[in-house]
């Protein structure tokens, strides 16, 4: 009985300073006490490659989406949120990316699809800063044919 307390107090200690870090993540989740959505500190995680950036950018990994507008090449620009987080960015869905630039897109080793968005010509960036430099959808890069 004694073992068992000792290895509870061990588990809880180890846990109130735990990094919750799920393989290739959206965003690395800091927490106190290991609960996601208590005073976390959420950092958005990017997959660096050969050919540039790639950003997780799968329909499935975000929530809140809302469309902006279209880019000249007839894709799609949202406002949206990765699931665990509410800061709003503003992009494109790898889905519909896919269907018209496949060569912008790949799918990561956990299954879900980033996007080269230089190859688009198009900037990452979250919502406020999009809106305070102006709220224009860009143009984006011609469609490969």
């Amino acid at each position: 009985m004694r073992s068992l307390l000792l290895t509870a107090v061990a588990i809880t200690a180890f846990s109130a300073t735990m990094t919750v870090e799920p393989p290739d993540a959206n965003a690395v989740v800091y927490c106190a006490a290991g609960v996601v959505r208590a005073g976390c500190v959420v950092r958005p995680v990017v997959a660096p490659t050969v050919r540039g950036v790639a950003r997780r950018s799968d329909i499935m990994l975000k929530h809140d989406i809302s469309l902006l507008g279209h880019l000249d090449n007839g894709l799609g620009f949202y406002r949206f949120s990765y699931n665990g987080s509410d800061k709003a960015y503003v992009g494109v869905m790898a889905q519909e990316v896919q269907t018209v630039m496949p060569a912008a897109v790949l799918r990561g080793s956990d299954g879900y699809l980033r996007v080269f968005y230089d190859k688009l010509g198009l900037k990452f960036q979250s919502y406020d800063h999009w809106t305070a430099s102006g709220a224009h959808v860009p143009a984006g890069t011609p469609v490969e044919q």
